[in-house]
Order: structure tokens, then sequence, then C-alpha cells
């Protein structure tokens, strides 16, 4: 099934992503989660239709681990300061004044 295996290829660069973070922060717990899951067909429904009571769909994905700090990796972030923008009015289009 294509969708399956493009939510399975998406889940594994997030995942990649998640072990970058692990690698790159010092937590004594970490929790992993998401909002819900993925129905592929568990009775009879696929996605995550709203009011679902299948338990695929239902369960929250939910890991706690922990992080070291291992400096193997360099962000390649680097913030311009732009005194252009209009902070202000960014903040009004998105409700906040």
């Amino acid at each position: 099934m294509a969708v399956y295996e493009a939510y399975v290829d998406n889940l594994r660069t997030v995942l990649d992503s998640v072990g970058v973070l692990l690698d790159n922060i010092d937590a004594d717990r970490v929790v992993i989660s998401a909002d819900h899951g993925e129905a592929f067909g568990e009775y009879g429904e696929y996605g995550h239709p709203f009011g679902s009571l299948n338990p695929v769909v239902r369960k929250v994905p939910w890991v706690v681990t922990s992080a070291t700090d291992t400096g193997q990796y360099s962000s390649k972030y680097d913030p311009v300061e732009d005194s252009t923008r209009d902070i202000d009015g960014f903040l009004a289009a998105l409700g906040y004044k």
C-alpha cells in the first residue's frame, strides 16, 4: 500500500531528526509523543476520522527516554536581525493584538 509506505518513510525521517535532537541535548527525561495514531484499515478505518473509537487511532504514542549531548552536531541556523519586519503586524494578523 503506497500510503502506508509513505507514512513509514515520513516516520523514519522524523525519528532520524528526533535522534539528532536526543544526541544534542542533556536531559534525564525526554518524552516522545504525538497527538494520536493512524488507522490503516483496522476496523475498516483509514487515517484518523473525527470521533473514532478505534483504539489504533485513539492511542497516543508515548515513549520516555533520556538524552545526552554528544557534541557531534552543530546547528546551521544563523539568525539575521531584520529591523524592517513588522512584528506588531504579524502579531495582529495572528490575533495576538
